[in-house]
């Protein structure tokens, strides 16, 4: 009998080995010298986890918008013409419901409550009772409470930064053209702009960027 208990205990002994050999090798720690397993999702650097959107001139941030609304699958119309403030940028429509939006490129100042006033008039004047109002900076106080009054939805750089998520923007080409084009198109004719220096006028000697088609197109960017 003690003969038969040694062997059983030998059996069982072996297979508990044999067990722990087949177990798949775990990666908690990599021994020195030993390579570390790598994810199948590509590694994005701590610089890129959120795209440089203060490197945008006015234009490309209105672009950006209506791409954005557009991968969304809303139809888009640009309406702002070739001035950066205009009143209405894009007329943005999905399900039979036309939305007013301003892209308002500050990256230093809050938007004030001037700027909704004339939102506002812009909405009446073309008909529309929806406006977005989309802004690198925030909103004032003021601001914010006269766009709860009027049915005016107000979209901050954190805001946009998840509509930016939202259609997967480090891996979009669409969206990625857009961040990567060092160009200045004009706004006016699409055209590629070149950098010039004033020659006259107040702001003689400033540097800014005027269409390649001057003069047959007239449109600037300022530096």
């Amino acid at each position: 009998m003690l003969w038969v208990g040694i062997i059983g205990f030998a059996v069982l002994l072996v297979a508990a080995v044999y067990r722990f050999s087949l177990r798949p090798k775990r990666f908690d720690s990599a021994q020195p010298g030993q390579p570390v397993p790598t994810s199948s999702v590509p590694i994005i650097s701590e610089r890129d986890q959120r795209p440089n959107l203060n490197a945008l001139d006015w234009y490309q941030f209105e672009k950006l918008v209506g791409t954005v609304y557009g991968q969304q699958g809303c139809s888009v119309q640009r309406m702002g013409g070739a001035n950066p403030d205009g009143g209405i940028d894009l007329i943005v429509s999905n399900a039979g419901i036309n939305l007013g939006v301003q892209c308002k490129h500050w990256k230093s100042w809050k938007v004030g409550v001037k700027q909704m006033r004339e939102f506002l008039g812009a909405l009446v004047d073309r008909g529309l009772s929806n406006g977005t109002f989309i802004t690198l900076q925030e909103y004032t106080s003021e601001a914010q409470e006269f766009a709860s009054k009027h049915n005016i939805q107000l979209i901050g750089r954190g805001e946009f930064m998840r509509m930016l998520e939202g259609v997967h923007w480090k891996w979009n080409p669409t969206v990625q053209a857009i961040l990567n084009d060092t160009r200045k198109l004009c706004p006016k004719c699409e055209s590629e702009m070149v950098l010039r220096t004033a020659a006259r006028g107040r702001n003689i000697g400033q540097k800014f960027w005027g269409c390649s088609t001057y003069p047959r197109c007239k449109a600037v960017i300022q530096v």
